[in-house]
């Protein structure tokens, strides 16, 4: 039996999206770490923003908040890559629908079109 060719793309396209959310995400994590740990080696406390300041560097007001993004979008890029592998396998049309809807966060043009085609090819989930 040959696979339909919709929800094959889809997938692939899922892994790849969700491949690079992963390691943006890694990267975005270890670099809010890293100022982090440097701010903590100096000594400067974290200033909070007032009404009267624009912060010109994020990272000196808010040092966690590149972890948090970055684990938030190594979350979002495993979902991914968890619905290509179901779209993949032709099983759990939910689960490959929700993996394409968190790859189009992870990588917008390549996530949208991995949309279009499991939504277009919901029935050959149906058959398998």
């Amino acid at each position: 039996m040959v696979k339909p060719w919709m929800p094959v793309v889809a997938g692939l396209l899922n892994i790849v999206s969700g491949a690079l959310g992963v390691v943006v995400g890694l990267c975005m994590s270890l670099r809010g770490l890293a100022f982090t740990a440097a701010q903590t080696a100096q000594g400067v406390a974290p200033r909070v923003p007032h009404a009267g300041a624009y912060p010109h560097m994020p990272h000196l007001f808010f040092p966690g908040m590149g972890i948090a993004f970055g684990i938030a979008l190594l979350i979002i890029g495993v979902l991914a890559i968890l619905g290509g592998v179901y779209a993949l396998r032709l099983k759990a049309w939910g689960l490959a629908l929700a993996g394409s809807i968190a790859s189009v966060i992870t990588g917008p043009v390549i996530g949208l079109l991995a949309l279009i085609f499991i939504v277009l090819g919901r029935e050959d989930f149906r058959k398998a």
